[in-house]
């Protein structure tokens, strides 16, 4: 996360209400000192937050401090798109139409390149129906930093290794490119290109650990070319978010 758009994120939530430092650091991975020097930063550029110090103490905006305008990265609003696709999936969904209309200005409030690296990723990224009952029952959850660490070699074209353990119990550790997210509740995928076997791959996020990001790769696949190899029958009902 780029530093302008973590210091937006540490603002959205002393605005959500009082918090602290340690929760902050949590919330965007990364060490208590940076959020102690983002609130610095913060309140020489004029934000009014203020500190309590002792047991039941944190960190907020001062009442009636005006926000700022909203800036949004493509990572957040893939974020905002997914979301709603899953919600989507839900029948009758209310406020569905009012959703879309504000996930469309977020789109707008991108500059022109970003709004052209906000589609490529939103073809990459898939909603599908509902994973069987024998495969819902083996789900476990997804590691905090495996996400974290995905969601920075999936939008910044980074290798990703890992540790993974397959549903037979094998282990190994692996090197990807992370060409596609697919999810068929509440089962996560990531459908790959094995750098190290050069071949199309598909793991699943919560069989994954001890992740690590890499250099960007000089070369990518194309989704087209990788996607139907991994389904050709088109399985997954896949259903791209934007």
């Amino acid at each position: 996360m780029k530093t302008a758009a973590r210091r937006d994120r540490v603002l959205a939530l002393l605005y959500r209400g009082s918090t602290t430092v340690p929760a902050v650091a949590r919330e965007l991975g990364v060490s208590e000192r940076t959020v102690y020097r983002d609130l610095s930063v913060l309140r020489d550029a004029g934000h009014d937050i203020l500190a309590t110090p002792g047991l039941g103490g944190g960190v907020r905006v001062a009442r009636d401090t005006r926000p700022r305008a909203v800036h949004f990265e493509v990572e957040e609003i893939i974020g905002l798109a997914l979301s709603l696709a899953i919600l989507r999936a839900t029948p009758s969904m209310p406020f569905a139409k009012s959703a879309d209309a504000a996930l469309d200005r977020a789109r707008m409030a991108l500059s022109a390149a970003r709004r052209r690296a906000l589609v490529e990723l939103e073809r990459r990224v898939f909603v599908g129906a509902p994973s069987s009952a024998r495969v819902a029952q083996t789900v476990g959850e997804v590691d905090d930093t495996v996400l974290v660490v995905f969601e920075r070699c999936f939008t910044g074209s980074r290798a990703m290794s890992f540790a993974y353990q397959s549903g037979d119990g094998a282990r190994s550790t692996r090197r990807i490119e992370c060409v596609a997210l697919v999810l068929n509740p509440p089962t996560w995928y990531v459908v790959a290109w094995d750098l190290d076997k050069d071949a199309k791959r598909l793991f699943r996020l919560d069989r994954m650990s001890s992740p690590t990001a890499g250099a960007e790769l000089a070369v990518t696949h194309a989704l087209d070319a990788v996607v139907p190899e991994i389904d050709p029958h088109d399985q997954w009902q896949r259903r791209p978010i934007g």
